[in-house]
């Protein structure tokens, strides 16, 4: 009798952990109300191909990364090679989602140097995707991306050719992600590349003699910062994505809230972003 007893609550005690386990399909973040009580809020976890398609739509209406770097080419910045991401720090990139970050941040490197003709660091930033693609586990997907890799390398001195080959590339990467299992490395590479570009533009205007320009171009970067944080928010149910949705917060707000973004605006967002793309880098 004392035995069957045993084998039922042991059964039982299973039955509450497997039913307990089906049933985690939210995480409970607490917080206060106004009036002083606990509020209990439910977070979806983040399920990337369920949510496949809204992440792949949000990405499509966002404004070319390319555009930044044109942006500033026609501003009459200079290229400046120490705001770009380190070779060496692709070695900080563990695990899949600082991979998939750095993989962005990378390909917005990729076209600043292509916008300014520097075919050496367009070959080199390609090498370092590569090694990101393998390393991500990538290569059936976008195995044609070594083909323009080697092509880049060969045709460096060709500015024409360089600059074919990179917007081939990149329209080939988002068209198989576009279409891919892993909508998470897509929207995650989207974002680090977006905070990147974000990056280098509001260094180059903090350290400009004349930012004006820069500050122009900041203003009408409205819709790129909605996009970013859009996708972040919709990626914040992932714990390992949550931190860059808070440290990025502060930006969106001072997007929502100024019509046009002056040197004030320009000082309050810059730590920021700076401080969000050195966690990115796990600096």
């Amino acid at each position: 009798m004392k035995c069957n007893f045993l084998k039922f609550l042991l059964i039982a005690g299973l039955v509450t952990l497997i039913i307990a386990g089906c049933n985690q399909t939210a995480k409970k973040s607490k917080g206060t109300t106004s009036d002083g009580k606990e509020a209990i809020v439910e977070v979806e976890p983040f399920d990337a191909i369920k949510m496949k398609d809204q992440i792949v739509e949000i990405i499509q209406k966002m404004p070319k990364i390319s555009d930044v770097a044109e942006m500033l080419n026609q501003a009459g910045a200079s290229y400046i090679i120490d705001l770009t991401v380190p070779a060496e720090d692709v070695e900080r990139l563990m695990t899949t989602n600082q991979l998939s970050l750095g993989m962005g941040m990378f390909a917005f490197d990729l076209q600043y140097a292509n916008v300014y003709n520097r075919g050496d660091k367009v070959a080199e930033i390609g090498e370092i995707e590569k090694q990101i693609i393998r390393e991500l586990g990538l290569e059936a997907e976008l195995t044609s991306s070594e083909g323009y890799v080697t092509r880049i390398k060969e045709n460096a001195e060709n500015k024409d050719s360089v600059n074919y080959l990179v917007t081939a590339a990149m329209n080939f990467a988002h068209q198989k992600f576009a279409t891919s299992d892993r909508p998470d490395v897509y929207a995650l590479a989207v974002i680090g590349g977006n905070v990147e570009a974000l990056y280098i533009l509001t260094q180059l205007a903090l350290f400009a003699n004349d930012n004006t320009e820069f500050l122009n171009i900041l203003t009408s970067q409205k819709d790129r910062v909605k996009t970013v944080f859009s996708l972040l928010e919709l990626m914040s149910g992932d714990e390992t994505v949550k931190p860059y949705y808070e440290q990025l917060a502060p930006v969106a707000e001072i997007f929502n809230k100024n019509e046009t973004i002056g040197l004030d605006q320009l000082n309050e967002m810059s730590p920021t972003i700076e401080k969000a793309r050195d966690s990115m880098l796990q600096k």
